[in-house]
């Protein structure tokens, strides 16, 4: 009997572990974003993953040609996107997957057209943290956060379209993998 008793708490110990690790992870995101400590976020954020899905939604936002289309115009719109991706795109990807970049993105969920003008942030402000409006498992490897827009939280809107953090568990350990943007905020 005592043997079936410390099986049940072990497991519910694992049970709880395993339930709070994310959480866990999230704050260590959040101090780790507050100093732009690099070593810290390279444990934490999948960089390659990240800018890979920052890189997609990019291009997407200003959106892709019909393949299909025999349109001599389609063509020379999807080359026109092919420089611009180059020369724009990949620069602001690069910019916003460094610890200050990533900072930056955290804070204002806003892409700026030239990452060299970053305002100076201001101290003992909000931080992406403090607008988490949504937490929780996606599925048994997967943690989805959902962090509101300072200005709409400030505002007390509640439908706005909000910054979506997707976490993996990768080798036993809860990495960022994608952040998504509201892409319509930024299109209008």
């Amino acid at each position: 009997m005592v043997r079936v008793l410390i099986g049940v708490a072990a497991a519910a110990f694992l049970l709880l572990a395993y339930a709070a690790y994310p959480y866990v992870t999230i704050w260590q995101l959040n101090q780790a974003v507050n100093e732009k400590d690099a070593s810290a976020l390279e444990a934490l954020v999948d960089w390659d993953s990240v800018g890979e899905g920052l890189s997609a939604d990019l291009v997407g936002l200003f959106g892709q040609p019909d393949p299909e289309s025999a349109d001599p115009m389609d063509e020379l719109e999807e080359n026109l996107i092919g420089i611009f991706a180059d020369f724009m795109i990949d620069p602001l990807v690069a910019f916003y997957t460094t610890p200050d970049g990533f900072a930056h993105l955290l804070s204002t969920q806003a892409i700026l057209e030239d990452p060299g003008a970053v305002p100076e942030e201001e101290p003992g402000g909000d931080t992406w943290y403090d607008h988490i409006s949504f937490a929780f498992f996606t599925g048994p490897a997967t943690f989805h956060v959902a962090v509101r827009s300072p200005e709409e939280s400030n505002d007390g809107a509640s439908e706005a379209a909000s910054m979506v953090l997707e976490f993996r568990l990768q080798s036993f350990r809860w990495q960022l993998t994608r952040v998504n943007l509201p892409l319509d905020d930024l299109a209008a």
